[in-house]
């Protein structure tokens, strides 16, 4: 009696299981990871991104670039990776254009970095001296 009582429970669970991995995969399937690169005075990210999906085909659209947590606004990329196709499974390595408003190497940890897709999503990305958090990386804000 106990053990069908067991297994009808756990067959109801298993659904919401699927849906709650579905899910965290669908919020953590495109990681996004830069360096900071210079030429001159100038400041610019080199990007990996990866599209984990096994698939799903995403488009970029622009970067974000603030300061002090997203209060203060640094600059917005519409050009540098507009349109670039993220293959289910691939890796893809972008430079952006220089980054306005960056005089030297030593602000560039202070800038956040944040890539759209034309979808509406956003990925926190990961540079330099930056600690890795999973599930804090590809949520929308």
């Amino acid at each position: 009696m106990k053990i069908g009582a067991i297994i009808s429970a756990s067959a109801g669970a298993i659904p919401v299981l699927l849906f709650a991995f579905r899910w965290l995969l669908l919020k953590t399937d495109v990681l996004v990871g830069y360096n900071w690169n210079w030429q001159g005075s100038n400041f610019f990210p080199n990007f990996d991104i990866r599209n984990r999906s096994g698939s799903k085909t995403y488009v970029l659209a622009n970067i974000a670039y603030t300061k002090h947590k997203g209060k203060v606004i640094l600059d917005f990329d519409n050009k540098s990776i507009w349109g670039h196709k993220l293959k289910p499974g691939t890796i893809t390595h972008l430079s952006a254009a220089p980054v306005p408003k960056i005089a030297a190497l030593h602000e560039c940890p202070d800038v956040k970095v944040t890539v759209r897709l034309q979808n509406g999503r956003e990925f926190k990305a990961q540079g330099p001296r930056q600690l890795y958090r999973a599930f804090a990386n590809s949520h929308l804000h």
